[in-house]
């Protein structure tokens, strides 16, 4: 793969979400030659208002996208257009901010739980999959993409909380 195609293709599927977890520790973040495992079941219902609003990353699967960063939050919005709006900050181990801005959208309705996140620049839209959620204080999430016919797949997991510092039990439930 050519380096900017495959730059191209890390980024796109690493900013598709914006918070991380560690949900086991037998999963991968990255893997040659192996195809993504069996989709785990999604969200049957999302209701996308209660949804809105500031998600912070309690745990992740690491990223090279987010490595040396941390404080990562999300926050998600709707705009004129009533699209779902994505705005992810973390903090830089210098004390900068890196951060982007883009759209998320339901492709299928059948599936509610799986969205597709757009980044300006950023050629295919990355999966964003909530696995559970109670609106008011966690969200799993989950990301699973393959390329080149499964040859190379990128494996993304977060859990999200609304408090900067959840408690660590309750991390801990949602890892196990």
């Amino acid at each position: 793969i050519p380096h900017k195609m495959f730059r191209a293709i890390l980024l796109c599927t690493v900013l598709s979400a914006c918070q991380g977890a560690i949900l086991k520790p037998s999963w991968r973040s990255f893997g040659l030659r192996q195809q993504c495992p069996p989709k785990p079941p999604t969200v049957k219902e999302l209701d996308i208002e209660k949804y809105l609003g500031k998600w912070y990353e309690q745990k992740r699967i690491p990223a090279s996208f987010q490595l040396n960063t941390r404080c990562v939050r999300a926050e998600y919005g709707l705009n004129d257009a009533g699209e779902v709006t994505v705005h992810n900050t973390a903090t830089k181990q210098d004390g900068s901010f890196d951060e982007i801005f883009g759209t998320a959208y339901v492709p299928d309705p059948n599936y509610p739980g799986e969205l597709l996140v757009k980044f300006p620049g950023v050629p295919v839209d990355g999966a964003y999959w909530v696995l559970e959620t109670d609106y008011e204080n966690f969200s799993v999430v989950y990301s699973c993409i393959d390329y080149i016919f499964g040859l190379i797949h990128f494996e993304f997991a977060w859990i999200l909380s609304r408090e900067q510092n959840w408690d660590p039990a309750m991390i801990q439930e949602k890892v196990d």
